[in-house]
């Protein structure tokens, strides 16, 4: 099976997402010329909640290589959504596929400098563009986890990984103490008095991961 590539966009708006199960398969295909490849981000989070951790974690990415046609494959997850509300485009007319057996849509692709290294490990603190056009809504009166970059740009969470850590939702809070960042790097935990809305500008969103592969995205 080859990855869909209708240009169709279907717009959906998504409440009461925080602490939601979701996960996502990012197929990764080779540039025909140099080292570089593109992402096709399958993912869970706007279809029915009975996606498991389990479920998830079984999934064999040699076998989805050989079904999508890849030169590579992430795991990207189990996660848990951080933001309260969402408003996304999907892309092939919001076509459900089945991924490894479990249904996921195409939400964004993302551009990979050299698919060796994200294919293996992904690199941390390390600004992404990625394709998408979402807005993500963090309620007034709850927590936000962000990095905050050595030229001020701030990121917010946008899910937390149990890919190396499946307790891991659970310490946000005291997160900052685990992580090694790079210099000039910082970790904060705020509740804002008013919403906070972060937007992927002009179709591109600017996403950063730390080391354990929990996302963030750059509030402009």
């Amino acid at each position: 099976m080859t990855a869909p590539s209708t240009p169709e966009h279907v717009s959906l708006h998504l409440r009461d997402l925080r602490g939601k199960p979701h996960a996502e398969v990012v197929i990764i295909k080779r540039d025909t010329e140099g080292p570089g490849a593109v992402g096709i981000c399958y993912n869970t989070l706007s279809l029915p909640d009975w996606l498991s951790d389990e479920q998830f974690r079984a999934l064999n990415p040699d076998a989805l290589k050989a079904e999508f046609g890849g030169d590579g494959i992430w795991l990207n997850g189990p996660r848990r959504a951080q933001m309260d509300e969402a408003s996304a485009e999907v892309l092939d007319g919001g076509r459900v596929t089945s991924v490894g057996g479990i249904p996921m849509q195409i939400v964004a692709k993302v551009r990979i400098t050299d698919v060796r290294m994200f294919a293996g490990t992904r690199p941390a603190y390390t600004p992404v563009e990625v394709e998408r056009s979402t807005t993500w809504v963090f309620h007034s009166g709850q927590p936000v986890h962000e990095l905050i970059a050595p030229d001020g740009n701030i990121y917010a969470m946008q899910s937390a990984s149990l890919i190396k850590d499946p307790a891991l939702a659970e310490q946000l809070p005291n997160l900052g103490e685990r992580l090694q960042m790079p210099d000039g790097w910082t970790y904060r935990v705020r509740t804002p008095d008013q919403d906070l809305v972060v937007r992927a500008r002009d179709g591109v969103a600017h996403v950063v991961l730390d080391e354990f592969e929990n996302n963030y995205q750059r509030e402009d």
